[in-house]
């Protein structure tokens, strides 16, 4: 009976011990490792499950809207001399790659129009009017950074007042689309990686309108589009340490239960 009991403890001790080793959350499972394929395996086998879950690939649209000036005045004339108006404004380089249209909007508040409005981005002029009360807005082909400038011409033979423009509402909308390429990283220790016997990429193909990639670690390994629900893709280039998949297309795509499993000798 003491012979059992100790056979007992060694057994829990050792799998305490290979929880240690390989737990650190990757989940571990008792089902066949053949679920994706007909194909028999070394006995002796283990395997380590990452799961990646469902993965869309879609063109996603955004819209951001900065406030530039909230409210500013400009005023020229022969006594009161010139007050211009300027401003350096930035748009965010991932805004600036994917974007598809910017607006320039403002408001003239008040004015009494005795002269005409300068507005000029980056040294092109948009405006050079008189300009009545209301909102006025210039579509834009602006950049990283960027000026803008506001003036307005002299009242002339009007010497008893400025040309004077009360400017609000001054704001920039950028509308743009980008693709976001999902991508994991997923880490394999040294003792996995020299006892491997082989990993794969396993998912459930939903859609697609055209091919899509995979690359891993840089490399591409895929590029399709799956003829079955159930596909498996081998990863060969697995490396010990970090690895990074990542997923891409220029077209829409679905996959679900995508997993990747690394089998290796005990």
């Amino acid at each position: 009976m003491d012979e059992l009991y100790a056979f007992l403890f060694a057994g829990l001790a050792i799998m305490l011990m290979l929880m240690v080793l390989f737990g650190g959350g990757i989940s571990y499972t008792t089902e066949s490792p053949t679920k994706y394929e007909n194909e028999t395996l070394p006995g002796d086998l283990k395997w380590k499950t990452i799961e990646l879950g469902d993965i869309s690939l879609r063109e996603q649209n955004g819209e951001k809207t900065e406030i530039i000036e909230k409210e500013f005045a400009v005023h020229s004339g022969l006594f009161t001399g010139n007050l211009e108006y300027t401003k350096k404004f930035e748009v965010d380089k991932f805004v600036l790659d994917n974007m598809d249209k910017t607006i320039l909007s403002f408001d003239v508040k008040d004015t009494n129009n005795y002269g005409s409005l300068l507005i000029r981005l980056n040294n092109e002029t948009l405006m050079n009017e008189n300009a009545l009360r209301g909102k006025y807005t210039f579509k834009l082909n602006n950049s990283e950074e960027n000026i803008i400038e506001f003036k307005t011409s002299s009242s002339g033979w009007k010497i008893w007042a400025p040309s004077v423009y009360v400017i609000s509402n001054l704001s920039l909308r950028t509308e743009y689309s980008f693709r976001e390429f999902p991508k994991y990283d997923f880490f394999i220790s040294k003792y996995i990686y020299n006892n491997q016997y082989k990993s794969e990429l396993a998912f459930d193909f939903v859609d697609a309108d055209r091919e899509f990639n995979i690359t891993l670690n840089n490399k591409t390994i895929y590029s399709d589009v799956p003829s079955s629900r159930v596909t498996k893709i081998n990863l060969e280039d697995v490396r010990e340490g970090l690895n990074e998949i990542r997923f891409s297309s220029n077209g829409d795509a679905t996959l679900e239960n995508a997993v990747i499993r690394i089998y290796y000798y005990q």
